[in-house]
């Protein structure tokens, strides 16, 4: 195990940690904290021959906070501490009171006006038994460094009258704000002195702005923190060869490592005080057990082992190796949450960011780029990235799907051009045929046509869009708006043909034969399930879906005065919510587990609810009451939860004699909803019970050569934004697939990472608090009238606000430090990313530290490999 033991002027002392002369070693019981707490020995609060610095005012601390950004804090503890209160006498008293009572070594301060206070003083603190005696000539409220010429041959001509006064040990302590280090250590030596404690604090002034006047007192205070510890570092190493005598080391202690560094330069002992004030006693103890345990990792018996190691090891200026053999490289893209969350993966930060920096146009481009329906998820997308969000615990997180909103719209008044979509590529020859028109198959079409193939969609209905719009009611997305987002589509060369039903107008085999070398399924999910009680085909119990789809396609049905929606997800809702709109007096919501289990969304349901909608938990339909063959009533069960979940939920059961009836004119039924698998009847497909085609997670690729399938038809998504990211992923796989390339994507050089939120959410945890804006909307009591959109447009004013609620915790666009920092233009921005030029970068590596999540890094010249 590691001794720490080591001598200190002649001392034999434990350890090599030493309390510094403050407030906290003003007294014999404060003293006795330090002794419990680990340490050696301590330098005792100063005693001035000057009485004014007796007394210390009230308050006399300030802590000044440097932000260099999110990754880098640091702070200066300013303080107006000044001497000991006690004269003379009284202070010999608590030094004999000291050695008296404690066992560690005790060391007082001094800090006179004339030789013959020096030689009284250090007589005196002799006589009551200390162990040494520190001279602090470099006090930064008053000492001999900062009154008047010849301060230099004055501290020397102090440690000589101290000297002949006194046969204890005399060590002097020097100030970081002389002109040389060396020559004035050399020179305290020469005069006698058997230590040197390099540095004191150094004076410094703080100004309030707001005041236009100093911090505190309105004067000079004194100035340290974990900042101030490569100075003394510096000059130790160099005068540690240079001196016979001791060095204590001081300032910019903050932790163990600092001590080890201390160390590592040649000091014999290291002072600490500012961790101590800042920290308690208790820090002592953590230096002395890292210390202790940093030696033990490494062999080292005793501290003579590696004390001085590094003094070898310092180079001089003409041994400085100074090619530039090394040159960045972003080891890997670091994601930030919320893009990592996002199905599609796009980089909300980016254009987040940049709406807060009012730079509007360019965040348009970002949004148009990242899909072909942004105007779409604007409004109808989940916001998954919104529940990553790293802001979250900081007044809610970031409105994100809002701020896209807002982006879209700006673009639509000021920037119409940048709606067209981008020019397609030269013909490929290539013609592929997509099966329904809903988000993935459009996204697949938009996709596949700007890789310069030829794109048929057929569509089962007379009306392009699929769920978009035959599944969405106008108030949550507006027709108009799918039909803008369809018709950029088409100006890509995507033909869409209607009415064209697979079975029905066309078949696999047709498809082949017309010329398409790939087809894609993405039919959706269209048809509806049953109630499956007795009473479910009376009149007046119709599928949720079809419901929405008539009044969409311009029908409006007759809903009568009551209506029960039987579901939990969004399409309930949305049936219940419409139902309202045709003119009904009550929509039952009748949902068999609780709200935590609804898969509806969040925000979806606060708006029913605000709407009138009434939703019954733990409510099981046990049978549909029926008169003269029409609805009149739907009679349910109270339920519960068994504790144990199967398939990840936990299922319902009716609590026997707690049934009631409710009066209703209309049951929708929003459950069990699927694709009509009739459909693919004869194909040859493979498909799973319930009419899904069986289709690879990462190809989309079926039983068929040639033939994908993607969206609801695959089973796969649950969303928009979901079924947009597979028609995505079935494009990217149809491309290969025509270019006769493997059809799984390219495993990525390098694969992204997520940020650590924790990591994230602590470089900002001092940020305020900065509630979420309230996103606007209509008023229920009006909207609930009407078809007309529930949510509004942010104003310019709040969404910029909103957007620097932002914490720019991911690599891209938002953060972009990287570049700021880079004065050789070396990086520059690629889409949403940035990448390092070789060529132009010099190697400076400002940029490798300063990237809050370490994702850049050195490599030498021919070791570089580019994974951009």
């Amino acid at each position: 195990m590691a001794s720490l033991r080591t001598r200190y002027v002649g001392l034999d002392l434990d350890c090599p940690i030493v309390v510094a002369s403050a407030g906290i070693t003003e007294t014999v019981e404060r003293m006795h904290r330090c002794q419990e707490n680990g340490a050696a020995a301590v330098v005792m609060k100063s005693w001035f021959e000057e009485e004014i610095a007796r007394q210390s005012p009230t308050p006399r601390f300030a802590v000044l906070h440097h932000d260099l950004g999110p990754a880098e804090k640091t702070f200066t503890l300013f303080s107006y501490e000044q001497a000991s209160e006690w004269d003379l006498p009284r202070y010999a008293q608590e030094v004999a009171d000291a050695k008296a009572k404690l066992s560690i070594k005790i060391i007082p301060s001094i800090n006179c006006l004339t030789d013959e206070g020096w030689a009284k003083a250090a007589r005196e603190m002799q006589a009551a038994g200390a162990d040494a005696i520190e001279l602090n000539t470099s006090c930064p409220h008053g000492s001999i460094t900062f009154r008047g010429k010849a301060v230099e041959e004055t501290i020397f001509h102090t440690v000589e009258v101290v000297r002949r006064a006194v046969t204890i040990p005399v060590i002097a302590k020097l100030s970081p704000m002389i002109t040389s280090p060396l020559g004035v250590a050399q020179g305290v030596e020469a005069a006698g002195a058997n230590a040197v404690t390099i540095f004191n604090r150094m004076t410094a002034l703080e100004i309030d702005i707001q005041e236009e006047r100093p911090v505190l007192h309105g004067g000079y205070g004194g100035h340290g923190g974990p900042w101030a510890i490569q100075y003394p570092l510096r000059w130790i190493s160099a005068l540690r060869p240079q001196l016979q005598m001791d060095i204590a080391g001081s300032g910019g202690v903050a932790s163990w490592e600092d001590v080890v560094k201390y160390l590592l330069v040649g000091a014999t002992v290291v002072q600490t005080c500012t961790a101590v004030v800042m920290g308690g006693y208790g820090v002592l103890r953590e230096l002395r057990e890292g210390l202790e345990r940093w030696m033990d990792a490494r062999g080292y018996r005793s501290l003579d082992d590696f004390r001085g190691k590094v003094n070898p090891r310092i180079v001089g200026t003409h041994e400085v190796d100074r090619r530039k053999h090394l040159r960045a490289v972003k080891r890997y893209e670091v994601l930030a949450p919320c893009k990592a969350a996002c199905p599609l993966g796009v980089s909300a930060q980016s254009y987040v960011r940049l709406v807060a920096e009012g730079r509007y146009e360019e965040a348009v481009r970002v949004v148009r780029a990242s899909n072909p329906f942004q105007s779409i998820c604007g409004r109808v997308c989940y916001a998954p990235c919104e529940d990553a969000c790293t802001r979250k615990p900081l007044g809610g997180p970031v409105a994100i799907r809002a701020l896209k909103r807002f982006v879209d719209e700006w673009g639509r008044r000021h920037l119409p051009l940048l709606q067209q979509p981008l020019a397609a590529v030269s013909p490929s020859g290539k013609r592929v045929a997509i099966v329904g028109s809903g988000p993935a198959g459009l996204t697949a079409a938009h996709d596949l046509a700007l890789a310069g193939h030829a794109v048929t969609v057929f569509e089962a209905l007379d009306q392009p869009g699929g769920m978009l719009r035959v599944g969405i009611p106008d108030y949550r997305l507006p027709k108009a708006i799918v039909e803008e987002e369809i018709e950029a589509i088409c100006r890509l060369g995507v033909k869409i043909r209607t009415r064209q039903a697979l079975g029905r107008d066309f078949t696999l085999a047709s498809l082949r034969r017309d010329g398409f070398e790939a087809v894609l399924l993405a039919t959706g999910a269209h048809k509806g399930g049953s109630l499956g009680v007795p009473g479910d085909d009376a009149r007046g119990v119709v599928d949720a879906v079809g419901f929405l789809r008539q009044l969409n396609l311009g029908k409006r049905p007759d809903v009568g005065q009551r209506v029960a929606v039987v579901g939990g997800g969004n399409t309930t809702l949305d049936a219940a919510r419409c139902a309202l709109r045709l003119g009904a007096k009550v929509a039952y919501v009748v949902y068999r587990r609780t709200r935590a289990e609804m898969p509806a969304h969040e925000r979806e349901i606060a708006d029913a609810e605000a709407e009138g909608v009434r939703i019954l938990y733990l409510s099981i339909p046990h049978s549909v009451v029926v008169d003269d063959g029409r609805v009149v009533g739907l009679r349910c069960a109270a339920g519960y939860l068994e504790p144990q979940a199967v398939r990840g939920r936990r299922p319902s059961q009716a609590v026997a004699g707690a049934e009631f009836t409710l009066a209703v004119d209309m049951v929708l039924v929003a459950a069990g909803q699927r694709p009509d698998g009739q459909m693919l009847a004869g194909e040859g497909l493979a498909t799973s019970g319930d009419g899904v085609v069986v289709a690879d997670r990462a190809t989309c690729a079926t039983s068929i050569e040639g033939v994908f399938a993607a969206g609801d038809a695959a089973g796969r998504p649950s969303s928009v934004v979901v079924a947009i990211a597979d028609g995505r992923r079935a494009a990217a796989a149809i491309a290969r697939y025509l270019a006769g390339e493997p059809l799984e994507p390219p495993a990525a050089e390098r694969e992204p990472r997520q940020v650590d939120a924790r990591q994230a959410f602590a470089r900002h945890v001092d940020k305020p608090e900065e509630p979420r804006v309230i996103l606007p909307v209509r008023e229920a009591s009006v909207r609930v009238l009407d078809f007309s959109e529930v949510e509004l447009d942010l104003d310019e004013e709040s969404a910029r606000r909103e957007a620097a609620r932002c914490l720019a915790c991911g690599c891209g666009v938002g953060c972009g430090l990287c570049q700021k920092v880079c004065i050789y233009s070396a990086v520059k921005q690629e889409g949403a990313s940035y990448v390092v030029d070789a060529e132009k970068c010099d190697g400076c590596g400002l940029c490798v530290v300063r990237c809050a999540n370490h994702a850049i890094e050195l490599l030498p010249v021919a070791a570089r490999t580019s994974p951009d």
